[in-house]
């Protein structure tokens, strides 16, 4: 089973990665499809969100001792796709979200915006 967690909530979800998405300027992204509401998710899905996706592997039987083996879930921080992007609604209960990776033009646009903020407060 696979969930996201954002803000120690855990929400059950299906995770698609893109590598180089045509419709958000070839930008890494991931879409999460999970049961809730557009306004949720829009005060959910925010820039710069700290995410990480759980994986909870299926429990199996040990065949030495016939006892049931729940595997612990593991975690990736997905905190790296910080840029909200679109958000679909499904109309049956479900959205889609993308989260999308910074690339090198919006952190060459970050750089610069601080410099020429820190140049400012430097002439006052």
């Amino acid at each position: 089973m696979t969930s996201i967690k954002i803000n120690s909530q855990i929400y059950p979800a299906e995770i698609y990665g893109i590598m180089r998405d045509i419709n958000w300027n070839n930008r890494e992204s991931k879409s999460i499809k999970l049961k809730m509401t557009h306004d949720e998710a829009i005060n959910l899905f925010i820039n710069n969100i700290q995410w990480s996706i759980i994986y909870q592997a299926p429990s199996y039987i040990n065949p030495e001792t016939e006892e049931e083996i729940v595997p612990d879930p593991e975690e990736y921080d997905n905190s790296e796709f910080c840029l909200a992007g679109d958000i679909t609604d499904h109309r049956n209960g479900y959205i889609t979200v993308k989260m999308g990776k910074l690339t090198s033009d919006d952190m060459l646009k970050i750089l610069e915006e601080a410099i020429i903020h820190d140049d400012f407060s430097k002439n006052k």
